[in-house]
């Protein structure tokens, strides 16, 4: 099922993030940019915390720690970071209108937020809208052209929309 396939995409993203949140320094992913890394820094754990549930599958805690340290101060970056987090975790959820206002939420913060592209891209895949995906993956590639999975997300998207207009052409002609 393609949001499965979307959900450990989403989960790949939010483990890179995490070593950093934690103070670590991982180097990227073979072929990502260094840059494109989100850290969210120890001034706020709650995010840390909800960054770490959700990367361990625990979507409904990772969504409700994440929406307790969005209201504390916080820099705007991290804000946006967490604003992708809560996409990721919403799409876990299966709820998508409040996954695509937290992914736009995050892109308004930082529209150089790829990951937050990948997310939306999530979404709309989620909902049958296959041209929405691509154009947010390829948004998110002219900002990190190396990001592995975005290219990941991107084979998700054709394969099951490829997969979607054949069963459309089967229906119909049954």
């Amino acid at each position: 099922m393609q949001v499965r396939l979307f959900a450990a995409v989403l989960l790949i993203e939010l483990a890179s993030a995490v070593g950093a949140q934690a103070g670590q320094s991982p180097a990227p992913p073979a072929g990502e940019q260094a840059m494109t890394s989100t850290v969210i820094g120890p001034e706020n754990p709650l995010l840390t915390r909800g960054a770490e549930a959700l990367m361990d599958g625990r979507a409904d805690e990772g969504v409700r720690l994440t929406l307790e340290g969005i209201k504390l101060p916080t820099p705007v970056r991290d804000l946006a970071a967490a604003h992708a987090n809560l996409c990721a975790g919403y799409v876990l959820l299966h709820r998508y209108e409040e996954a695509l206002t937290h992914c736009n939420a995050a892109l308004a913060l930082d529209a150089t937020n790829w990951r937050a592209f990948n997310n939306r891209a999530a979404v709309f895949a989620a909902q049958g809208l296959y041209d929405k995906a691509i154009e947010d993956v390829l948004a998110g590639l002219k900002l990190s052209p190396g990001a592995t999975v975005l290219h990941q997300s991107l084979s998700i998207i054709y394969r099951d929309q490829k997969l979607h207009r054949s069963q459309d052409r089967s229906g119909s002609t049954a």
